[in-house]
């Protein structure tokens, strides 16, 4: 009887509680300086700035970049032109690209920006703190009231309000993907601005709205956002537009009273006064510009270069430093798609044999130098890979698509053929002839003919003449088959515009993952994503277990499940053969002038260039050497 009187009464008391205050005792708010999609983030509150850096680095110096393509606008989000390099992300882009989460830019920079030693966790940068409550049906975020735009204007919770509803009308298609389970955004003062969430079962929300890029809305109100972006743009970042020769060159200027240079996420990085990119049309003309000079850093991810092409007077006399730098990223995957809204590519079997026509021994023997090893996963180097037969949890997620999985998901390790490297490949052949003629498909008069005697014809689409070097040797090899296979490169512009209206048969794809996959996997693989211009999925995978699985991994709770979940979309991913699966490495190969100072600290990420200094006496030499 006691204790249900003292029930009746804690009962009464509550009653006797504001409605609010209720609510917030039943769903607990918690502020934090940091967001980590699992887990915790590594940096305590108060943290004084990331560790791999230096505090105190210098400022001062020009650096000099080479891009090899073109540009034709500021506004890197939209599907119309081509944006310029270094607005957004790191000066010097890195094969596979990073796996922290969110990114501060150079000109436009995010409420939370990641750590280049961890993975999918953010920290308080145009936020000063993060509110999250138990039930994680919203996110709040505190805008600090020094952050600034570059022409002196404060950055507002209305900036990121407007942002992200332009983003979401009138940005990439793809946008629309990231931001479906956001219910709406909702200004609650000049600096606190709030994302109401449709449910709670998307993990990544709260981290993917931090790293929303934060846009003036003063800038952009009055301009037709969709269209190309030629004005100097106003940002909030380290870095303005000093000037700029549209498709030739953009140099970018160090603001000196940039509002983040004494704050954790600020302190020694962003050290160049002035960061000058030119553009090449051709790599080899870029390659040429490096070593006679002209620019002072390259990330090499053509094998042959590494393995040759440094060998003129400056390696060997010390001026320019050859190395690479380990990293520790899942790879993910890279690979020829094929478009399955192709007829040609519309059924798994030719798809399977095309696949199994690609002669890596060979290529990495004769064209690569031994430098890669084949991928075999799309998380490859992470223990999210699929590998020998499903089983536990993993078999659980699979078991209720089984009748319209291929059989092998359940019966057979995957696998891609393995050969002597000779060039030799009568086995291979064989095998894609018999799974060819499964599929309809019979040699007539050394041509591959349908039951309409229509040859298999399809084309290569590249956008680099370094990757003719793998891919002639490969389409000569299906031209052994009786197809018609050939190869096309265009320029950077045309290409985006090729691939964002899946205009094309085959390309050359990356698909980057990081240590939580999330929302990026539905503009990957979803049938939302291959219907939406300009989205990811450029096979224009459309599959109602690739889509559920998708759902299980963005809306996993825990790690087992997420595990389970990502290893069961490997295996169907692997087994439909959307991608002939190329070559990856463990490492990037970086090669620059001496004339840099870094912490030295080695990375989760191998490298980050955004935290390197010039060094005044080493410049010095190196500038006299070069006739600067």
């Amino acid at each position: 009887m006691r204790h249900t009187l003292r029930a009746l009464a804690c009962l009464f008391l509550l009653l006797l509680l504001p409605p609010t205050v209720a609510r917030a005792e039943e769903n607990p708010v918690k502020r934090s300086h940091a967001l980590a999609v699992l887990g915790e983030p590594a940096l305590p509150e108060g943290f004084p700035n990331f560790p791999y850096v230096d505090p105190n680095a210098p400022k001062g110096g020009l650096v000099t970049l080479a891009h090899v393509g073109t540009f034709d606008s500021f506004n890197p989000f939209i599907l119309r032109g081509t944006a310029a390099s270094g607005l957004t992300g790191p000066w010097v882009s890195m094969p596979g690209g990073s796996g922290s989460g969110t990114s501060v830019g150079h000109v436009w920079e995010s409420l939370l920006t990641g750590s280049a030693d961890e993975g999918s966790v953010g920290y308080g940068h145009l936020a000063k703190t993060i509110e999250l409550p138990a039930d994680k049906m919203w996110v709040a975020f505190e805008i600090r009231p020094e952050a600034r735009f570059s022409d002196g204007t404060p950055v507002t919770a209305e900036d990121v309000a407007w942002t992200y509803r332009t983003l979401l009308a009138q940005g990439r298609p793809s946008f629309k993907l990231q931001y479906a389970d956001v219910r709406d955004v909702a200004v609650e003062g000049p600096l606190r601005v709030v994302f109401h969430f449709k449910s709670n079962q998307n993990r990544d929300l709260p981290l993917m709205m931090g790293g929303l890029p934060v846009l003036p809305k003063h800038f952009f109100e009055g301009r037709d956002f969709t269209r190309p972006l030629t004005d100097t743009p106003i940002g909030s970042g380290p870095y303005r537009v000093a000037s700029f020769d549209l498709g030739r060159s953009i140099t970018y200027q160090r603001n000196p009273d940039w509002w983040a240079a004494h704050l954790p996420t600020g302190k020694g990085t962003n050290n160049f006064d002035r960061v000058k990119i030119e553009y090449y049309r051709d790599g080899s003309v870029a390659m040429e510009a490096f070593k006679a000079g002209r620019s002072d850093l390259r990330s090499e991810n053509i094998s042959k270069n590494w393995a040759t092409a440094y060998d003129f007077p400056a390696v060997k006399s010390g001026q320019v430093i050859k190395r690479p730098f380990p990293h520790h990223l899942p790879n993910g995957i890279q690979g020829y798609a094929m478009n399955t809204r192709r007829a040609v590519f519309a059924n798994r079997l030719v798809r399977q044999a095309i696949a199994e026509m690609f002669d890596f021994e060979w290529s990495n023997k004769a064209l690569f130098y031994g430098a890669y090893t084949r991928t075999t996963s799309y998380f490859s180097n992470s223990d999210l890979a699929s590998s020998g037969l499903p089983a536990g949890g993993e078999l659980a997620q699979l078991a209720p698509f089984k009748a319209s999985l291929p059989d092998a998901v359940f019966t057979t390790p995957f696998s891609v053929p393995v050969t002597d490297g000779s060039g030799n490949n009568r086995d291979q052949m064989r095998h894609a002839l018999t799974l060819l003629k499964e599929a309809g498909w019979t040699i007539k008069d050394r041509k591959l003919v349908d039951a309409s005697g229509q040859q298999m014809s399809f084309t290569v689409l590249l956008d680099e003449p370094s990757l003719e070097r793998p891919t002639l040797p490969y389409t000569e090899t299906l031209q052994k088959l009786g197809i018609d296979a050939k190869v096309r490169i265009v320029d950077p512009a045309q290409y985006q515009r090729l691939t964002d209206d899946f205009d094309f048969d085959m390309i050359m794809m990356v698909y980057p993952q990081s240590d939580v996959p999330g929302n990026e996997l539905r503009d990957y693989f979803s049938c939302a994503a291959a219907k939406a211009q300009g989205s990811s999925n450029v096979a224009g995978v459309c599959d109602p277990a690739i889509d559920a699985l998708v759902e299980k991994i963005v809306t996993a709770q825990t790690r087992p499940v997420l595990t389970d979940a990502t290893r069961a979309l490997d295996r169907i991913l692997l087994w439909n053969w959307y991608l002939v699966p190329n070559w990856g490495n463990l490492e990037f190969r970086l090669a620059w002038w001496d004339r840099f100072g870094s912490s030295g600290k080695p990375i989760r990420e191998g490298i980050n260039f955004d935290s390197w200094w010039v060094d005044p006496a080493k410049a010095a030499a190196t500038d006299a050497a070069r006739g600067r």
